[in-house]
Parts: structure tokens; sequence; C-alpha cells
């Protein structure tokens, strides 16, 4: 699976509380500038909020995948916000959002974009994968149950 190789620990945020889609929006994608790795904050934040304001992102089953392409990255990027109560994301089921993936690619990557969107729905698919995600204690648990995930989805 795509996505353990494109989140690590800098980029998990843990125990979201109290905010808005907005606010995790921008924690998620501060928590990429402060990975180290080469972007444009305002280029993302711009591209990411722009498509949330489309439709919203909170697809099911306490799922969120804020997403965007723009030319503030080179490279595909994700981060990763657990939130035990869930955040309102205006999901289409009307329920609170427990795992909120943020993605953003360059706009010449259509290939591994889709592939990362896609590997999130395979996990929102799932209610026993989304509890173990969310139950979580490290950001190293996470990475280790998402690579437990891609080996069952290969």
């Amino acid at each position: 699976m795509l996505l353990e190789r494109v989140l690590s620990k800098q980029t998990i945020k843990l125990d979201i509380s109290d905010v808005d889609k907005w606010t995790v929006i921008e924690d998620l994608i501060d928590l990429i500038m402060d990975s180290g790795i080469t972007a444009d904050r305002e280029a993302i934040y711009s591209a990411v909020i722009d498509r949330e304001k489309q439709a919203s992102t909170g697809v099911a089953n306490g799922i969120a995948i804020p997403h965007a392409r723009t030319d503030g990255v080179s490279e595909l990027v994700a981060a990763l916000g657990v939130s035990k109560d869930g955040i309102d994301f205006d999901s289409v089921d009307g329920k609170p959002c427990h795992l909120i993936f943020l993605i953003v690619a360059p706009h010449g990557e259509s290939t591994t974009y889709l592939k990362a969107l896609t590997a999130v729905a395979f996990i929102g698919k799932d209610k026993e994968k989304i509890a173990r995600l969310k139950s979580a204690t490290s950001s190293e648990e996470l990475v280790s149950i998402l690579e437990e995930l891609g080996e069952g989805s290969s």
C-alpha cells in the first residue's frame, strides 16, 4: 500500500480534538511543512481549501480525505490526523470523521495521487481497519498498522 510509504511519524497527529475541519487541514499542512518536506505552504493551503469548498471530502465511515493537486509540492505528500471523538467534516453519511488523510500531489502526478486516494477508500470500506487505526496509541503503531494493511491488499 502506498500510504505507509508517504506517511511517517512526523506527518501523523494523534488525539486531535475540539477543532473544526478547517483547523485540522491547517494542522496537517503544518505537519508536512515541519517534517522537512520541501513544499510551498500557501500553495498547498489554497489548493486544499479550494477543493474542500467545492464539496466536502468527508466520505463516510469516519474517514475524510482532504486532497488537491498543486505545484506547491514536487512529489506526493500526505499527513494523517486521528480524532477519537470525531470532527464534523460535513460527511456524506452525516457522521463525524476520526481519520483525516491529507493527500497532496503535483499537477502532473495522476497515477500515484489516484492510488493514494484509492488506498484510503480501501481502508474506509472496512470498519475493523478503521477501528484499528483509530485506536493506535502512537504514530509508530499507526504506521505499523498501515504496513500490515498494505501487505493484505497486495
